[in-house]
């Protein structure tokens, strides 16, 4: 019984002595560390593949220039024959300074008295209008403000003749002695809203031939009674537009117009 013992214990040191070679047999060889003398190989190997790069790139740049400066130089050149070119025409131009050319002065003529230089009329705050309907000239307020026309008109009665609406109305002012009767053709009924009042006036609007200066037009009124205004009519940018400039800093720059002007 001894005996056995011996052998088993024998048999397992044999076997741990056994495995442990097999163990220490697994383990990678460990890598000797560089010496110093294979540091500088290494080193100077980095450095020459550095210095080799930076060689390459410069010569790279040296070329890029050389082509540029090339390219310039070839600009520069056609340049200088254009301009020589030019130069060349210039000496052969004429050498005496072209003369002046005189304008005739009937070609450049003088706006009439009136008018502005497009022709124009030249109307101020204040002008004579002249209405046919009445035979007579009256003071009118020009007022771009306003877009339309109003002539001064009192007891407006609508009546018919020949089947269509006529208008009947009395042009009075307080600088008038008397009041003078004018009927015209009812053109249509407008709403103008009064800068002192919120609701709309309902107004007729009449067509009727006036004058102004040398000017014969058929313009559109709206009926009012402007009896304390200080003009019996008040001229709007409807009847100014495309016909007139207006000088507000001046009045009655067109004469007041007489029975005899009018044709």
């Amino acid at each position: 019984m001894k005996h056995m013992n011996s052998t088993l214990k024998g048999m397992t040191l044999l076997s741990l002595f056994t495995l442990g070679g097999c163990v220490a047999m697994d383990k990678a060889p460990e890598t000797p560390p560089a010496t110093l003398a294979e540091l500088k190989n290494e080193l100077s190997l980095s450095e020459q593949r550095l210095q080799t790069n930076l060689m390459q790139q410069q010569k790279q740049l040296i070329q890029h220039q050389s082509d540029l400066i090339a390219q310039l130089t070839n600009d520069l050149k056609r340049m200088k024959q254009t301009v020589s070119k030019v130069d060349g025409k210039l000496d052969n131009l004429p050498g005496a300074e072209p003369k002046p050319v005189v304008i005739p002065t009937a070609k450049c003529p003088s706006p009439a008295q009136g008018h502005a230089l497009d022709g124009k009329l030249l109307v101020g705050e204040a002008e004579w209008l002249w209405v046919d309907a009445a035979n007579d000239a009256f003071q009118a307020r020009v007022d771009t403000g306003a877009t339309t026309s109003s002539i001064s008109a009192q007891d407006i009665t609508i009546f018919e003749r020949n089947g269509k609406n006529w208008v009947r109305f009395y042009l009075s002012h307080q600088d008038m002695d008397d009041r003078i009767q004018i009927e015209a053709p009812l053109v249509r009924h407008v709403r103008v809203r009064q800068a002192s009042a919120d609701e709309l006036d309902r107004r007729p609007v009449v067509r009727l031939a006036v004058r102004l200066g040398d000017m014969t037009e058929k313009a559109e009124f709206t009926l009012k009674d402007r009896s304390d205004m200080t003009f019996p009519v008040l001229l709007g940018r409807e009847f100014l537009k495309d016909i007139a400039v207006v000088d507000v800093a001046r009045e009655y720059i067109q004469p007041k117009p007489q029975l005899k002007d009018v044709k």
